[in-house]
């Protein structure tokens, strides 16, 4: 196996596995062979043209460039290259796509009955144990209740006035020399 196999099996395997499975149902090789012959290319155009389809297929290249690749790598003018890659998208690019989009979507399995399985009896552990008498929530008033079962009236607290002049001054440390402890390393 030479350099450019290993290259391109390395490819392939970085693609989802339904693009794989697509690449490998659609006989893309002699689609391209097809074309090139009915596009009146010699061999060696047709190997090229190949070439550069197996780029965009597995990923390599990017297929807005197909056209100008085929222009300057099988050596065909703009007109051809664009008669040659119309068919290739409609006959291999296209049927890749739905076949892989095909592929993606689940199947569904035709299997005998389905059984259940059963769920443990045991509870979480990280959940709080309800008992089956027990109410899950036992929310209390929002309002006190006196003793006699009358309710307590609301009274407002009110909040202690910060006046401007009264700002918060952090405290010197008096435990070290100096206010810094010796065993600290520097910010600066």
């Amino acid at each position: 196996m030479n350099e450019t196999d290993k290259l391109i099996e390395e490819q392939l395997k970085t693609l989802p596995p339904n693009l794989q499975q697509a690449i490998s149902i659609v006989p893309w090789k002699a689609l391209v062979q097809e074309i090139g012959q009915a596009s009146a290319l010699d061999t060696e155009q047709i190997v090229s043209l190949e070439q550069e389809t197996m780029l965009v297929v597995y990923a390599f290249e990017d297929p807005n460039d197909y056209v100008s690749n085929i222009i300057k790598e099988v050596g065909v003018p703009e007109d051809i290259a664009y008669a040659i890659a119309e068919p290739v998208a409609d006959k291999i690019f296209e049927p890749i796509l739905k076949k892989s989009e095909e592929l993606e979507k689940p199947t569904e399995i035709k299997t005998g009955p389905i059984t259940l399985t059963s769920v443990s009896t045991t509870p979480p552990t990280n959940l709080p144990m309800v008992e089956k008498s027990e109410v899950v929530h036992d929310a209390r008033p929002l309002t006190p209740e006196r003793s006699d079962g009358g309710q307590v009236p609301h009274v407002e607290q009110s909040k202690p006035e910060i006046k401007p002049e009264q700002t918060k001054v952090p405290l010197p440390d008096y435990r070290y020399p100096g206010g810094q402890d010796p065993y600290r390393e520097p910010l600066a």
